[in-house]
């Protein structure tokens, strides 16, 4: 499927998609953490600044790769590396509850995609995975709310794909931009 643009969009947006065909492929901790660093400039109330990336390489990523659901382990644990995306559910200063605490991580998470894709790399969010198996796996607090797991990697062929995640792997369509205003 190939993707139409009305307007004059960013190019990381434009290209950017949820690939599962990715190699195994090494990812730099440096890379790793410019990623973390790209998400860390995203807004947040208060710049409370409330996500948190556990970063998963080598044992560590075979822990994380186990919370997935099957479906996900299929593609997601051919990738280097794997993150689990955390939200700090209270402000810092006073400990209230942050109910913006999702919408800043997700942002955040956003600005992870597109550094990864201006890299040349896909960060594929999920959420299939065990929330609760992932919290006791890596001792996560309670504070934390466990949002989202990310693959990732470099594009790969298609053919490291089951037949079923090949049909799958492509640019998904968009709703209009009128159904998305009120």
């Amino acid at each position: 499927m190939q993707r139409t643009f009305r307007h004059d969009i960013m190019e990381e947006i434009k290209t950017r998609f949820a690939n599962r065909a990715l190699k195994d492929d090494d990812v730099s901790q440096e890379t790793l953490e410019a990623l973390v660093e790209a998400a860390s400039f995203a807004p947040s109330c208060f710049n409370e600044q409330p996500w948190r990336f556990l970063v998963a390489k080598g044992e560590r990523k075979e822990k994380l790769c186990a919370v997935l659901t099957p479906q996900n382990q299929e593609w997601a644990c051919r990738a280097p590396a794997l993150m689990l995306l955390c939200a700090k559910k209270t402000f810092t200063q006073g400990g209230k509850p942050n109910f913006w605490h999702l919408s800043d991580a997700g942002c955040a998470l956003g600005f992870l995609m597109l550094e990864a894709e201006r890299r040349g790399l896909t960060a594929h969010p999920m959420a299939g995975f065990d929330r609760k198996k992932a919290r006791e796996t890596f001792d996560i607090p309670e504070d934390l709310e466990v949002v989202a797991a990310v693959a990732v990697g470099y594009p790969g062929d298609l053919e490291l794909l089951s037949e079923r995640n090949q049909e799958r792997n492509h640019p998904a369509a968009r709703r209009p931009v009128g159904e998305l205003m009120l």
